[in-house]
């Protein structure tokens, strides 16, 4: 699936998987999904050619077959794109070119259908994998805990590095125990597996041992319940959010680690933001994920069930535009916005717009903000007008 990257510069920060993270992963998906769809238009183009192949069982030569096997090949190809854009169709053609082109048609109208039913699953798990990454990062720190055991037993010199005091942390030892981490992570079959390790001592050795805080730490005999959580917020932030190695292993393992990586660290952060041990437990991906599903899906789908009409109602509002020569982001992101209006009574139209602005400004043009606010604007008032977008309980908020 093809990605696309969002500017450098952002302007927000993810919480948990909320609507933003979800408005910008249809967006994306949506994108990947009319890029598959060019390409099996392509491609079941030029399969109408494998139909006017030489039949070298004919005694008739190669070369003879060929002249009319290519004005053949020629009209079902036009005749492809004609019904494929609803063109007129010039139907005084003969039967072979017709049937050829028929044939591709529906071989890539199926091919659409499987790539729409593949993305939407993909897109789903694609979500809830982030919730799989943050399990994997908890489990992080006990994989630490365990090699600074593993540490300390190899040395052969003894030192005032007794890093085996780490295994002994209030905090990582009521992580251990915590009950929903070890269930969960058994679920989901998430773990580091033993050809980790080594990359993991790597981590270990010159990342976390060299350093001062976490020298300074072991040098406590007793470290108080403050003293364990600091530790465990110091290697959380210093490493397990933001060291290089680890950022380049889960970049490698997640395509989309760019988007998710905020997501992950409010996640993480927040679970140790605790008053004492008993306070630990695991973070929800989201605050209503079940609904939040609903939501994702049906965004998408609004805006492929819907594309035509959405496409005219942009178009007509863009006179010296052609929708062809719209860029395909800012079409993607007006198609979207609109679906949320007329579809979500409860999403207030300015939530809408400016979450639309937001995601113009940090996936297209410099300049597709002010156009998509302009043109959601226009698109709005004249919808809600017409009674097409209807808004209700909270969605009245800031509406008028």
């Amino acid at each position: 699936m093809q990605k696309i990257k969002a500017n450098k510069k952002r302007s927000f920060i993810y919480t948990m998987v909320n609507r933003r993270l979800l408005r910008t992963k249809a967006f994306q998906n949506l994108y990947a999904f009319r890029t598959a769809e060019r390409a099996d238009y392509q491609h079941y183009n030029d399969i109408i050619a494998e139909s006017f192949l030489p039949n070298l069982d004919l005694m008739i030569p190669k070369e003879e077959q060929i002249l009319k096997l290519d004005a053949l090949r020629k009209l079902s190809e036009i005749h492809y794109d004609e019904v494929f854009h609803k063109k007129e169709a010039n139907e005084d053609i003969p039967v072979e070119a017709k049937t050829a082109a028929k044939k591709s048609l529906l071989m890539y109208r199926d091919a659409v259908k499987r790539d729409k039913n593949r993305i939407t699953n993909s897109m789903i798990s694609e979500v809830e994998n982030i919730y799989d990454v943050y399990l994997k990062m908890l489990q992080l720190l006990l994989e630490i805990t365990e090699i600074a055991v593993w540490d300390e037993q190899r040395r052969l010199v003894e030192t005032d590095f007794r890093t085996s005091r780490l295994a002994k942390n209030s905090v990582l030892v009521a992580l251990k125990n915590l009950k929903s981490l070890e269930t969960e992570s058994i679920r989901k079959n998430v773990n580091w597996t033993t050809d980790d390790q080594n990359f993991l001592r790597k981590l270990f050795l010159e990342a976390i041992l060299p350093d001062t805080e976490f020298q300074s730490y072991l040098r406590i005999t007793e470290p108080t319940f403050e003293q364990d959580l600091t530790l465990v917020v110091y290697l959380v932030k210093t490493f397990v959010l933001k060291h290089h190695i680890i950022a380049d292993y889960f970049e490698e393992k997640d395509l989309n680690w760019g988007e998710n990586k905020e997501v992950l660290k409010s996640m993480i952060v927040k679970t140790f933001k605790i008053l004492s041990v008993e306070d630990l437990a695991l973070q929800p991906l989201a605050m209503n994920w079940e609904d939040d599903k609903v939501y994702f899906v049906d965004l998408f789908n609004y805006v492929l069930d819907n594309d035509e009409s959405y496409e005219k109602l942009i178009t007509d509002q863009t006179q010296n535009w052609d929708g062809d020569r719209l860029a395909m982001t800012d079409l993607l992101i007006l198609k979207l916005g609109l679906a949320e209006m007329i579809n979500f009574p409860s999403i207030p139209t300015k939530v809408s717009i400016n979450e639309y602005i937001e995601l113009a400004k940090n996936y297209s043009t410099p300049k597709s903000g002010q156009f998509i606010n302009g043109l959601l604007d226009v698109l709005s008032q004249k919808l809600q007008k017409e009674g097409i977008i209807r808004k209700s309980g909270r969605g009245l908020i800031d509406n008028k």
